[in-house]
């Protein structure tokens, strides 16, 4: 769990996973921690790689995906946070 997070989870993406929903959390920031393999984070037709350990916040209503892009299986944390 990471600290202070109003909720916390954990997701799991098998090889080849690159069809990932659009995602909209309209009163939630996101941080989203890689702890294993590889992810790509699309926000606004922009694409960001992350590897183990890299973070990123996404900010309340804000569309976003998220797909494996790696060889193998890609684990990540993600903490949802109430906005304001």
């Amino acid at each position: 769990v990471i600290h202070g997070a109003m909720l916390s989870f954990e997701s799991i993406a098998a090889t080849g996973a690159s069809d990932a929903p659009l995602r909209l959390r309209e009163r939630h920031e996101t941080l989203l921690r890689v702890v294993d393999g590889t992810v790509i984070l699309e926000i606004d037709g922009s694409e960001r790689r992350l590897t183990i350990e890299d973070e990123a916040r996404i900010a309340a209503g804000t569309p976003h995906r998220v797909w494996n892009a790696g060889d193998g299986e890609a684990r990540t944390m993600q903490e949802l946070r109430q906005k304001g």
